[in-house]
């Protein structure tokens, strides 16, 4: 099983031949205008940093490769805008809000405060883009810009390289106690939270109902990042998992293996996703726009995931299995394919039940088939506990994820787009 060290290894290769090359044109691309608004350059000097740490780059190189180039697309941007500069903000300014007051009043405070503007505007992503740009319009002298813009491009490349660094070093201690693949889950789960707040303060599209899931995709990304590590490591879930395939076998009649053998057989993820097709119809049909787009990207990508996670992971399976398996172990196919299937299948369908009683049996059978499938995994051997439960995890993890997002693409929608239906809409609560 691969760790993400072996994961760093597979790229290092890549980062070595053009990491420094990388580092210089996207520093240059973020301090010019417009291409800076847009450019990830901090995302990639960061990383210089961690890929420093990791050896793969020269500490001292990474930080002379963003500096430079930090340099010099402040010095584009500053003969842009001392050629170029008055004459547009004077005739296209109004168009973004820039008035002719606006613009002397900007002149004045550069020559006022030319070097705290350059150095501590080069550390917001907005500014750092413009101000060499109003610097050169501002006629600042050649000499007193060049002074503060190479203290500028020097300190913001040490601060974000060495931001990298740090990160990649506290990367080396965190995930000796808390494990790799949870510090990745915690680090995604950080993003995933950060970007639903910042949706929600400025769209305020959430409601109560999404918070839920939110916390239930987190739980479910956290369950997936401990049952990879604890796998990994031979811990708790891993000693467990031995304990069970020992113990398993005493269930063993042959009235019990054929029964599971047909389980397993018939729930194949092959055959889930072709009665996936009748479900597709089925929604289409009622013209449940809203769950038939989910249900087609929950299934394409519950199977790319599933197979980039076996990829990545590479457990290998059980010995005493019943029969053989030639592909990797963790997560498991079954598991992950059946509860998208019957998940979306309650989800899709829950509410058509007027009868109390009937919606409940609904819901149980439901639950009770995706578990069924997972447990006859186990029984048979060809998968270790945590392998299901990963599945598990991970399909829950996938769904919710897919409703955050398509929550947030209606909203966003225009009034004409086939997902804003009304009898849809109000499905998605």
């Amino acid at each position: 099983m691969p760790s993400v060290d072996q994961i760093i290894a597979f790229v290092s290769p890549f980062v070595q031949a053009y990491g420094y090359i990388a580092v210089f044109v996207l520093s240059i691309l973020e301090a010019m205008p417009l291409t800076g608004i847009v450019v990830p350059g901090e995302i990639i000097i960061v990383l210089g940093g961690f890929f420093a740490k990791t050896g793969d780059l020269n500490l001292i190189y990474v930080i002379l490769s963003a500096g430079i180039g930090a340099i010099i697309g402040d010095f584009i941007g500053y003969i842009l805008g001392y050629k170029f500069g008055e004459n547009l903000l004077r005739k296209y300014g109004k168009y973004l809000f820039f008035k002719e007051a606006h613009f002397e009043k900007t002149k004045k405070l550069m020559h006022e405060h030319c070097g705290k503007s350059l150095i501590i505007g080069r550390f917001n992503k907005v500014t750092r883009a413009f101000i060499p740009f109003i610097a050169g319009s501002s006629k600042i002298p050649f000499f007193k810009f060049m002074i503060f813009n190479i203290i500028g491009g020097i300190s913001w490349a040490i601060v974000y390289v060495g931001v990298g660094f740090i990160f990649g070093k506290s990367w080396e201690v965190a995930s000796k106690y808390l494990g790799r693949f949870i510090l990745i889950a915690i680090v995604l789960s950080v993003i995933i939270i950060f970007t639903y707040r910042i949706i929600n303060k400025h769209k305020h599209i959430f409601a109560k109902y999404h918070l839920h899931v939110l916390m239930i995709n987190i739980a479910a990304l956290y369950l997936l990042g401990k049952m990879i590590d604890d796998a990994a490591k031979g811990e708790l879930m891993a000693r467990i998992d031995y304990w069970i395939n020992i113990k398993i076998t005493v269930l063993w009649h042959p009235y019990f293996i054929k029964f599971m053998m047909a389980i397993t057989q018939i729930a194949t993820p092959s055959t889930l996703i072709t009665v996936s097709a009748a479900l597709f119809l089925t929604l289409a049909y009622q013209q449940k726009i809203y769950h038939y787009f989910l249900l087609i990207f929950s299934i394409v990508g519950g199977v790319w995931l599933e197979m980039f996670m076996k990829g990545i992971v590479e457990r290998e399976r059980p010995t005493n299995a019943l029969f053989f398996v030639d592909n990797y172990s963790l997560p498991s196919g079954h598991a992950t394919m059946a509860f998208i299937f019957f998940t979306m299948l309650l989800y899709s369908f829950k509410d058509d039940f007027k009868s109390a009683l009937k919606k409940k049996l609904f819901i149980a059978g439901c639950i009770f088939s995706f578990l069924l499938i997972g447990f006859s995994r186990i029984f048979l051997n060809v998968h270790w506990l945590s392998d299901v439960i990963a599945g598990f995890a991970l399909g829950l993890f996938w769904i919710t994820l897919l409703i955050l997002i398509f929550k947030y693409v209606i909203s966003t929608r225009k009034k004409t787009s086939p997902l804003q239906n009304p009898t849809d809409l109000n499905m998605i609560k």
